[in-house]
């Protein structure tokens, strides 16, 4: 089983309009989804056939609305009730533009919190692996992560943290690392204080090498949008080139991307298996108009057509 982590999941909410008329009634006909990046990689695993459970923190009949929602995506979840009411995050895609509007969400008290660590442990034990993403609500200290990652190392499962900011410099600061890790080039110049390039490679894995925040981590992977990524696993490098294909809607590719990595890394599959699977993941949910979901009629062509260089 794959546990995901979603600590402030929204309900995502798309307007689809032709024109938005500024300071006048826009009539609208709502999308409405079960959102957080650990939902959007809770659907992947779902597609491709894991067994999944989606846990984190839910409040309220907000909270409520979403539980119905994942039932409908067939995502089970077992989740840590919190008085305050779960977000609601706005999408209105008009004019060829998407102009979003975003909850910061419910702030969490440290009983609430304390309730969550003590559920999450005992998920961890009947886990095969463990993704944690996204943001974190409001009261919760941004080391959550980290100590989230010791207590999944100390059940000896992988562990895979696709966040950012604070909450990701806690991590990388902390005793204990985790499996994989999946930042985008610009974050990572800014974690290296640097301006490294995809044509920088041998350089950018010489100065992570070098930085003690990213040793004992076993992956490091660097997505770089339409250059595709670079991946560090010990003491190996290697250079992803996707296939030119053209994106329908990329938003959730770095979740799917994720999804794709716990479902190779759960198996046991080596480094050429981990890097395929989740950059066809990502691929294929850019290829797809709904967020965390895969055209997965084409996987064999991705798949095949993915270029791994060691270098």
């Amino acid at each position: 089983m794959i546990l995901t982590v979603t600590m402030n999941p929204s309900i995502d909410t798309a307007y689809h309009i032709d024109h938005l008329v500024i300071d006048d009634v826009n009539r609208v006909v709502p999308e409405k989804t079960a959102g957080g990046k650990g939902l959007n990689v809770s659907r992947v695993l779902v597609q491709l056939g894991d067994e999944v459970l989606a846990t984190g923190l839910l409040g309220g009949h907000m909270g409520e609305f979403l539980a119905d929602r994942m039932t409908d995506d067939h995502i089970p979840n077992d989740f840590t009730p919190i008085a305050g009411e779960s977000r609601i995050c706005i999408a209105v895609l008009h004019d060829g533009n998407q102009t979003e509007f975003l909850e910061s969400g419910p702030t969490v008290s440290s009983e609430e919190l304390d309730a969550f660590m003590a559920h999450f442990s005992e998920l961890v034990e009947k886990a095969d692996c463990v993704t944690i993403s996204g943001s974190l609500p409001k009261g919760v200290p941004a080391d959550c992560y980290a100590k989230m990652v010791a207590v999944v190392a100390k059940a000896g499962k992988p562990v895979l943290l696709d966040t950012s900011g604070a909450s990701l410099d806690a991590a990388l600061e902390a005793e204990v690392k985790p499996t994989l890790v999946k930042p985008n080039l610009t974050e990572i110049n800014g974690l290296l204080g640097t301006s490294f390039t995809p044509d920088d490679l041998p350089a950018l894995q010489a100065a992570l090498a070098a930085d003690e925040r990213f040793s004992g981590i076993p992956w490091v992977v660097v997505t770089m949008g339409g250059a595709g990524a670079v991946a560090f696993h010990g003491e190996k490098g290697y250079r992803v080139v996707m296939p030119n294909i053209p994106a329908v809607n990329a938003t959730g590719s770095g979740d799917s991307t994720i999804a794709g990595f716990a479902h190779a890394l759960a198996r046991g599959a080596g480094d050429d298996e981990v890097l395929r699977c989740g950059n066809t993941c990502g691929k294929l949910n850019a290829m797809d108009p709904k967020t965390g979901h895969l055209v997965i009629e084409r996987w064999d062509e991705v798949y095949n057509a993915v270029q791994i260089t060691e270098l």
